[in-house]
């Protein structure tokens, strides 16, 4: 048989499992935001680690064309990036760098969050060596026990940065914790920052993230720093009507059987069928991301219908019951995360379920799983099933 019988890529409506992501959702979302700071407020909108499973350079590009200031990232590889697709917005690494990493972030004007002198130092003597000025932000550890120069530290380490001639303190800042938590820790986490407020008069501040924003508008400063939000997931259960999900996952129905009571469900037989059923198998697994903690626990929607997970997930493959739903068959469309008809699966369902956050369950969907950008202002962002 020819070559053209059998073309080495299937057509794209034939894709087993699938991400879409909505660009209207994102910007509403940024209008919210908006709306709980002040007009000269500055929003670093974090797009670390793939933009929480969004897509790094798209995300990126639509929050840069929605006039979003800065991009916060986690690491030189994610600017190196964010470089080569002629992003040019202002940049800031959210975590500590190397000594490696200093010459090319002076060279690109790359913002970092520093938390030691040493940093400091070699941003500094990068610096030199180019001609330029190094752009640091300085944190202070007020109660997160991470990132941060310890406040008793604090004045001498920043006094000392202060001398490198070749580096410019750009903003200070702190982390809260426990912000969708605990009011009263985050303010004493507040208070603790405002402690020093007389030592780097004159410099910007931030200190807010997503559920801060929602707890004092005192905390949004000169900048706030905005990750879950924007994507559409609420950071307190009370913030999910203002919000809209960028973010849906979706697979295919690939086999469909009916089994007999009794009959076992996948490896470890952790089910076994209470009645005659019908059983689908859905085109995707751990190995894609969605957690195995989920077997016997979650739903997917199969015609707007919940339908319930039975047996263990496997690597590529689980099984769900669709027995009330005869008319589902092989190659339906099945939704992990989303909405379909009046039902719908939350990324935070999933993850009270799995006994985890939000965050992991969206930055855990497998990169290798086709991204479709829907309704991007950047027509090159988007892509379609059918192309």
């Amino acid at each position: 048989m020819s070559k053209e019988s059998y073309p080495l890529y299937p057509p794209l409506p034939h894709l087993r499992s699938w991400v879409d992501i909505d660009g209207r959702a994102l910007r509403f979302n940024i209008r919210v935001a908006r709306t709980r700071i002040p007009k000269k407020t500055k929003i670093i909108a974090v797009v670390k680690s793939e933009a929480y499973g969004h897509g790094l350079i798209p995300i990126s590009k639509e929050l840069v064309q929605s006039g979003i200031e800065i991009l916060g990232i986690n690491n030189i590889d994610e600017a190196i990036e964010l470089r080569n697709a002629g992003i040019r917005t202002p940049l800031l690494i959210l975590c500590p760098i190397l000594a490696p990493d200093a010459p090319f972030i002076v060279a690109h004007d790359i913002g970092v969050v520093i938390s030691s002198y040493h940093e400091a130092l070699w941003l500094n003597e990068a610096a030199e060596r180019q001609g330029k000025r190094a752009i640091v932000h300085l944190k202070i550890d007020t109660g997160m026990g991470r990132l941060g120069f310890m406040p008793f530290q604090f004045i001498q380490e920043m006094e000392k940065i202060k001398k490198l001639s070749s580096l410019s303190i750009a903003a200070i800042c702190t982390h809260f914790s426990q912000a969708d938590t605990d009011i009263e820790f985050t303010e004493k986490q507040w208070l603790e920052m405002l402690k020093f407020r007389s030592y780097f008069k004159g410099f910007p501040i931030h200190v807010a993230n997503s559920a801060a924003l929602w707890r004092k508008s005192v905390y949004a400063c000169d900048y706030v720093r905005i990750g879950l939000a924007l994507y559409g997931i609420a950071p307190m259960t009370f913030l999910r009507r203002f919000l809209k999900p960028v973010m849906s996952w979706k697979c295919r129905v690939v086999l469909i059987k009916d089994l007999p009571r009794g009959h076992p469900i996948s490896y470890g037989a952790s089910y076994k069928l209470k009645k005659p059923s019908r059983i689908a198998v859905l085109s995707v697994g751990y190995g894609d991301g969605y957690f195995r903690t989920l077997s016997n626990k979650a739903y997917v929607l199969i015609k707007g219908k919940r339908c319930p997970i039975r047996g263990a997930i496997t690597m590529n493959l689980m099984m769900v019951d669709v027995t009330e739903l005869p008319s589902c068959k092989v190659g339906d469309e099945a939704v992990l995360i989303g909405t379909q008809g009046k039902e719908s699966i939350t990324a935070d369902e999933l993850a009270k379920l799995s006994g985890t956050i939000s965050y992991e369950i969206i930055t855990n969907i497998h990169a290798n799983l086709r991204r479709n950008y829907r309704h991007f202002l950047s027509r090159s962002n988007e892509c379609s099933l059918y192309e």
